[in-house]
């Protein structure tokens, strides 16, 4: 499938372009409660709330408890002040990206790709808040295929609430509405076609 390509998006109208069984895929009894509890706070809030408050109204209709945060150890005040808003909700479990202080010569990094010589741990971080029993974790800048790595291995459904990205304030989208830069990329993506 290509929906990117889509000019009609008859699925917004309820007409489906392929055949599923949405029913059967919403089937088990956690995840209808999640869309449930997701279309609430949609309805509810719409564009009235941002989305660490979302986060808050979803994850009390859910009737979770516990939060685990797991977050890139640069992002550690950023972290500091989730947490404090967060806590007067949720017991909460945080855990940063340098937990164990494993040197990045132990993970295979070459001696070129080492910034810092302490590598990250998703899978550690994920170990920690998966030993917390966390309800729901979330993920606050992890690198890239860092982040991936955390989710296959959360026991606990994972939100992001905010992806790393170096270059523009950690906002990825900040590069597609940014014309200067949109531009920049696809001049890239087709050079790299030749």
């Amino acid at each position: 499938m290509r929906c990117d390509l889509c000019t009609e998006k008859l699925c917004k109208e309820g007409m489906a372009c392929t055949s599923c069984d949405a029913a059967a895929l919403y089937s088990d009894t956690e995840d209808r409660r999640m869309m449930r509890a997701a279309s609430e706070v949609e309805a509810e809030y719409y564009g009235e709330v941002n989305r660490i408050q979302e986060i808050i109204l979803f994850s009390r209709k859910m009737g979770y408890r516990k939060l685990g945060l797991a977050f890139c150890a640069a992002l550690s005040e950023e972290a500091a002040k989730l947490s404090q808003i967060l806590e007067n909700y949720f017991e909460i479990a945080t855990v940063n990206c340098k937990v164990c202080g494993v040197p990045k010569a132990e993970m295979g990094a070459m001696e070129s790709d080492k910034v810092g010589s302490i590598s990250c741990n998703p899978i550690e971080q994920a170990e920690v808040l998966n030993a917390a029993k966390t309800d729901l974790n979330l993920l606050l800048g992890l690198c890239v295929g860092h982040d991936a790595l955390f989710i296959k291995y959360s026991q606990a459904p994972v939100v992001p609430v905010a992806a790393k990205d170096r270059a523009i304030a950690h906002n990825p989208l900040g590069a597609l509405y940014c014309s200067a830069i949109f531009k920049r990329m696809m001049k890239e993506a087709k050079n790299q076609q030749e």
